[in-house]
């Protein structure tokens, strides 16, 4: 992203916070809409549901491919093809600013994926928010939000749990919006250090992915950090970069548990985040 898009998307943070009231509406309980039609009010603990191995659907036990993009609130055109070619190469594809649209919920019918969204807020009655859509359901999910001060708008996080075929252990997907436009780093790391919390707790693998919005030195040296802690690696996109902002790429994918076989960043017209693809095997 430019500094120009940087500049234009600062200014337009501004006009939707003026204009909240008429536009914008935002529940007080964290809500999870899913394909299922369920809506659910989750634990933000995120207690873990451990699963038997004679489950029906789960993730191949040699493992899986996943992406994540975020969609730019499906503005550009081509968003509709792009995400189609997406899911049908990868077993999880991690939205973020993804809008519930009815053009997308046909477009997720089509591709016969199951979905979780948590609701960060509603833009003129539509449910935006990160979304995790997927081959298999989960068995268990949770959401996070957090105010961001200058638009006062959540950005908003979603932990998911698979199964995995012959296993008793689940793959836990953190999916990620972070916090972006703030006067210092205590929302930013706050939002972590939750995500952080539940990661912890689990002793299968982990991948951890989204928007950072580490457009800074100082964010992305909490990010790295706070991964560290966790033991986590963090997947590296030589062949073809990310998209930058001021300088600093803004979307990372994280894991623990996992071999990585293959990465890459895949250029778009569609949305101003490339999106970024991963192979992963489970380790034995």
């Amino acid at each position: 992203m430019t500094k120009t898009r940087f500049t234009l998307s600062l200014i337009a943070l501004v006009a939707a916070a003026l204009s909240i009231t008429s536009c914008f509406s935002v529940s007080k309980r964290d809500q999870i809409l899913s394909s299922s039609g369920e809506i659910r009010h989750d634990d933000p603990q995120c207690a873990e549901q451990k699963v038997n191995t004679g489950v029906r659907k789960a993730l191949n036990e040699e493992g899986f491919t996943l992406t994540r993009w975020n969609i730019y609130k499906q503005n550009n055109d081509g968003w509709h093809r792009d995400l189609k070619t997406l899911s049908d190469k990868s077993d999880l594809v991690l939205l973020q600013e993804a809008y519930l649209t009815q053009e997308l919920t046909q477009l997720l019918g089509i591709t016969q994926e199951e979905w979780e969204m948590i609701s960060a807020f509603r833009y003129k009655g539509v449910h935006a928010g990160v979304m995790t859509a997927s081959d298999i359901p989960s068995v268990a999910s949770c959401a996070q939000r957090i105010i961001e001060p200058l638009a006062q708008l959540p950005k908003s996080s979603l932990v998911s749990y698979f199964p995995i075929k012959g296993q008793v252990q689940t793959l836990l997907v953190a999916n990620i919006h972070a916090v972006n436009f703030t006067p210092g780093l205590e929302r930013f790391t706050r939002q972590l250090q939750e995500i952080k919390t539940i990661m912890a707790k689990h002793d299968g693998p982990i991948v951890f992915a989204g928007d950072f919005n580490t457009w800074s030195e100082s964010r992305m040296d909490v990010l790295n950090e706070l991964t560290a802690d966790l033991d986590m690696k963090k997947v590296e996109f030589i062949d073809s970069a990310p998209v930058e902002m001021l300088g600093s790429h803004l979307d990372h994918i994280f894991f623990r548990g996992l071999t990585l076989d293959d990465a890459k960043a895949i250029s778009v017209e569609s949305s101003d985040h490339y999106p970024l693809t991963a192979n992963f095997r489970f380790e034995r």
